[in-house]
């Protein structure tokens, strides 16, 4: 009896003692995390970034820049200037060069380089495809026959080329997809106006032809591959280096047949 009871009390003090050795390790943990942790007290608001007050005008461009400096602005009215409208510009390095050998300060430079907005990484483009009907919903059905829309956007050495089956349009049912009546109220025809957006992530910037067409053919992979289309339209669409807004918004219009329902006429973009 008095062996057992000597075991339980050596075991009860082993447990102790292991207790005890186990929080001194849990206090010295605390303690050195303490240690290492960041009083807020201690914080300098002169360390937070600086607040600007933003203008609600255009930004500013390179030929701003170098028209208010050659006009013999001070450079700290510049500065203040990009402080409050930014800069929708390329701020390269090559840029900032060539803004020095025009006559351009450092610090005005450097003001460009901290104030540009950011480069642009992708178009955001809406393409609205209206179908003029001659009648009520029920006559918006599938086209006699195969129908494609293209879109061909140049992107440096390769093109972006876009399509949709018109008939594969007619008969679903998408997201943005809404119907206008005439403003003749002795008409019955309606307008269905179906719409998609996405993010075209474009690799160069500035000027390009844009071509917009129909075609029957459904293998059309770049404007070599063109040949007896017609009624190809092209319009101009700047991509600049950075904007405050990067965007496009294309109108595609299609008439129905007067006689046959089933027919769409392409009515240009």
């Amino acid at each position: 009896m008095f062996k057992e009871f000597s075991l339980k009390l050596f075991f009860l003090f082993v447990l102790v003692n292991q207790t005890f050795a186990q929080r001194l390790v849990n206090g010295i943990e605390a303690t050195e995390l303490l240690n290492e942790a960041v009083n807020v007290i201690e914080w300098d608001g002169r360390d937070l970034p600086d607040i600007y007050q933003r203008s609600q005008q255009l930004p500013l461009d390179l030929g701003d820049i170098k028209l208010l400096s050659l006009k013999g602005f001070k450079d700290t009215t510049i500065i203040e200037m990009l402080e409050q409208r930014r800069c929708a510009c390329d701020a390269s390095v090559e840029s900032l060069i060539n803004l020095r050998e025009e006559g351009v300060t450092e610090e005005v430079l450097a003001a460009v380089s901290l104030h540009s907005l950011p480069p642009n990484t992708a178009l955001s483009l809406k393409i609205d495809i209206d179908f003029m009907g001659n009648g009520g919903r029920e006559s918006f059905g599938a086209s006699y026959q195969e129908n494609y829309f293209y879109l061909v956007i140049p992107d440096g050495k390769r093109e972006r080329v876009f399509w949709a089956n018109i008939a594969e349009i007619l008969t679903g049912e998408w997201q943005i997809d809404t119907f206008t009546d005439s403003f003749n109220p002795l008409l019955s025809r309606k307008t269905r106006r179906v719409s998609f957006t996405t993010e075209i992530p474009l690799k160069t910037y500035g000027s390009r032809e844009v071509l917009v067409f129909t075609s029957m053919r459904p293998d059309i992979y770049s404007s070599e591959d063109l040949s007896l289309e017609k009624n190809i339209e092209s319009f101009s669409l700047n991509y600049p280096v950075s904007s405050s807004s990067a965007s496009c918004n294309l109108k595609v219009r299609y008439r129905q047949d007067a006689l046959l329902f089933d027919r769409w006429h392409w009515k240009g973009a």
